[in-house]
Order: C-alpha cells, then sequence, then structure tokens
C-alpha cells in the first residue's frame, strides 16, 4: 500500500505518475506503479539516496569544523587526495541533484493533491511551510550551512507558477529554468550578502531553476521518454551526455572568471586591497561568472548522476541489485539528514577543530552504513521514516497511517530492478516486487 494514498486506495494499480507522495526532503514519486505488493521502481530512491550521501559528507567537516579546516593540522597526502575526490565528484553535485529531484517532487505532489479533490496550491504551501518552520529553521540555528530552509522557501515561490508550468509544451519549465539561471548571477552580483538570511534568500533565484529541471523531468516522465517498443529509455544516456555537457561548461566559465578577473596579489601573495571584513573586493564580472559557472556544473553533476542510476538499474544486473539496497534510505531522507547533524554535535562537538578530517569522512561513510541497515528494516514494517511521517501527517492535518500490514511489506532487495519501458501510454511495466 502506498505511503500518501488513501485506505480506499489500497490494492488498485495505477499508472506511475499516479502513484503515492513520498515525503522526504528532496521527495519525487518513484517511477512505479503500486500493485497490490507495494511494488515501486527504486531509481529515484536510488537517487536521492546517493545525493544525500553526498551532501552529508560535505556537511560534515563544516557541522563540527575539522582540525585541517581551522590549521590545527596540516593535511598529509592521503587527506588532500581523499578531499579534493569528494568535492570533484560531489561538491554542489548532490545538492543540485536534491533539487532536480525536488522539483519533480512538487509535480508528483501536486498531481494526487488534485485527484484527491483539494486544493493542490494550499496542499503544496502547508507541505513547505511545515518543513522550512518545524525542520529547517531549527536545523539552520544548529547549522549555517542547512539546506531545508532555503528549499522550503525556494518551493513557496515555485508553488504559484505550477499551474503554469505544467500547461502548454512540456519544454516551458526548462525555459523557466533557464530564466531562473540567467537571474541568479545578476541577483548573486548585486544584492547584498551581509547576514545569513540575505545569503539564503539571494540563492532563490538559481535554486528555483533547479526545481524547474526537476519538473520538466517529471513532464517528461509523463508522456512516456522515448523508447523503442518494450526497451530501455534512451533518456537515462542522454542525461549523461548532457550532464558531462554541463560541467564541461561549467569549467570553462569558471576559468573565463579567472582569465578575466584575475586576483591581484602583492609580493607576500596576499590579495591587494582586502575590504574591511578581510575579503577581497568583489567584482560584479567574476561573481556573475562565477555563479554562472557553478550552476552549469552542479546541473551537469545532477543529471548525470540521475542519467547513470537510472542506466545502471535498467541493466537489471549485480551493480543494480547493489544500488537497489540503497532505495530504502532515499525513502527517508529527510530522517537521515537531520540525524546526521544530531550524530556529528553528539560524537565531534566537543572536539570541534581537533577530529581529523579523514576521521570526519569516516564517520559519515559509517552513519550511512547504518542508517541504510536501519532503512531497509524500518521499510519492511512501516509506511514513512519517522520524521516523514510528521511532516506528511502536519501536511494533510491528520495522522496518516504508519505499519504496513504484514502481506503489503516490501522485500529489501527486489529480485531483479524493474525497467523504465514505454508502453505507448506512459505506463511504466513494473513487476511486483
Amino acid at each position: 500500500m502506498c505511503a500518501g494514498c488513501s485506505e480506499g486506495d489500497a490494492g488498485v494499480i495505477r499508472t506511475p505518475w499516479e502513484a503515492h507522495v513520498n515525503d522526504s526532503p528532496t521527495a519525487p514519486v518513484t517511477a512505479a506503479e503500486s500493485p497490490p505488493s507495494g511494488g515501486r521502481v527504486p531509481f529515484l530512491d536510488v537517487a536521492r539516496a546517493l545525493a544525500m550521501i553526498g551532501v552529508v559528507l560535505m556537511n560534515a567537516p563544516t557541522v563540527v569544523f575539522a582540525a585541517e579546516r581551522v590549521g590545527e593540522r596540516a593535511p598529509d597526502l592521503v587527506t588532500s587526495v581523499v578531499d579534493t575526490a569528494l568535492s570533484v565528484l560531489m561538491s554542489g553535485k548532490a545538492r543540485a541533484l536534491l533539487m532536480v529531484l525536488l522539483g519533480a517532487g512538487a509535480v508528483f505532489a501536486w498531481r494526487a493533491a488534485a485527484r484527491r479533490g483539494g486544493g493542490p496550491l494550499v496542499l503544496m504551501l502547508r507541505r513547505y511551510l511545515v518543513l522550512g518552520v518545524l525542520f529547517g529553521a531549527p536545523h539552520l540555528w544548529v547549522f549555517s550551512g542547512d539546506i531545508l530552509t532555503h528549499y522550503a522557501l525556494t518551493a513557496l515561490v515555485l508553488a504559484p507558477l505550477m499551474p503554469l508550468l505544467l500547461a502548454g509544451s512540456r519544454a516551458r519549465p526548462l525555459y523557466a529554468a533557464a530564466a531562473a539561471f540567467a537571474l541568479a548571477p545578476v541577483v548573486d552580483a548585486f544584492a547584498p550578502q551581509t547576514h545569513e538570511l540575505a545569503v539564503v534568500v539571494v540563492l532563490v533565484p538559481q535554486t528555483l531553476g533547479f526545481f524547474c529541471v526537476g519538473v520538466w523531468l517529471a513532464r517528461r516522465l509523463e508522456s512516456g521518454p522515448d523508447a523503442p517498443p518494450g526497451g530501455p529509455s534512451r533518456l537515462p544516456l542522454r542525461l549523461v551526455v548532457l550532464g558531462l555537457g554541463g560541467q564541461v561548461l561549467g569549467m570553462v566559465t569558471m576559468f573565463a572568471a579567472d582569465l578575466f578577473f584575475p586576483l591581484e596579489l602583492d609580493a607576500d601573495g596576499v590579495p591587494v586591497g582586502l575590504g574591511p571584513d578581510g575579503m577581497p573586493p568583489r567584482e560584479p564580472g567574476s561573481d556573475m561568472l562565477v555563479s554562472m559557472g557553478g550552476a552549469l556544473m552542479g546541473l551537469g553533476g545532477a543529471l548525470f548522476y540521475l542519467g547513470l542510476v537510472w542506466w545502471v538499474m535498467n541493466r537489471g544486473r549485480t551493480s543494480a541489485r547493489v544500488l537497489t539496497g540503497l532505495a530504502p534510505l532515499g525513502r527517508m531522507t529527510l530522517t537521515a539528514y537531520l540525524g546526521s547533524t544530531l550524530v556529528f554535535l553528539v560524537v565531534m562537538g566537543p572536539f570541534e577543530g581537533e577530529v581529523p578530517l579523514l576521521a570526519q569522512y569516516g564517520l559519515a561513510m559509517a552513519y550511512f552504513v547504518v542508517v541504510a541497515l536501519a532503512a531497509r528494516w524500518w521499510a519492511r514494517r512501516f509506511r514513512l521514516g519517522p520524521l516523514e511521517w510528521v511532516w506528511r501527517s502536519l501536511t494533510l492535518l491528520r495522522p496518516v497511517p504508519m505499519r504496513l500490514p504484514a502481506d503489503d511489506a516490501p522485500p529489501a532487495v527486489p529480485a531483479r530492478p524493474a525497467r523504465l519501458t514505454e508502453t505507448g501510454s506512459g505506463r511504466t511495466d513494473a513487476p511486483h516486487m
């Protein structure tokens, strides 16, 4: 039985785009039918889980500052290699993937509310108000790098735009994304960023662009991705190619910022003309190019990873089975995300500035091993993660069913990951899992 359905919906087989809404901060529904056994295609859940792992790895040294980050310890070769590799693979890209997935999830939430006969706009506004006020604001008070507050604020901007984005050509969300990405560098370059909350607001246009790409993706899937009859979709590999191209273009844009706006250094290597805050003066042109380059690299990484995960899952081999084990984690990322901050503060907080960077990354990975195993156990017994249940119940203004019937619990790892195909009606043929 699906997590977002009423009791009367149990056992009804529907198209994938009539599936339930999964409450997580990145929140798309998986591309799956909802047969009586609760089957679902897990590639979106897996992508969400991988994105959350990347975000938490990048957060670990900043929730509690690592010794290398405060100058208490010089990074050795291994630390430098690991830190650089993780930054190249995940920095900016994991968050961008979460934003794309949240944009897709907004479409599924909107469709589900419309089918139930409620007001989609009211439900969406309440959904993200709860996310921002109940979860985001307290977490922002603890950790200045929080993403929930920012995501919730941007989703509130997205909500009134949904009727426009869901109407007309399915390319319309891409036009909106292009407009938001074009506006973002201007806002970033000229808006004051003297306060932490001001920075959160300044980033709204860029984040809105990522959300709009997610809306496009959901609409693209609704109409059925290009595929030969009975064969796998071509869209995954197209996303991989587009993602690689976006990252290359982003790196070129970053290089242009350094080329056209070089930082002037004195004989000691110190930037010339430091401001009262000890930072080099801002060059609007440089800021715009850096913002644009960052958006391109983030979007490229998001599309690359989403397409890669989708392609691997479609192949149905050993690697797909391994990835499928992360699907339960991807369905309770709100709990995993906030839990990571609690663990980092409890374990490393008393030793801030003393814990080596590698130890922090190791703790983050150990945390996710434990949480992934716990998520698999939990998913066999409950419809939603603990905090996902709270979020959904407050959004719907009523407690939602929590425990799964004994015959409705999905297996931890299906025998074969479902393959997304086009059948001519936009349906996804998913085996019962």
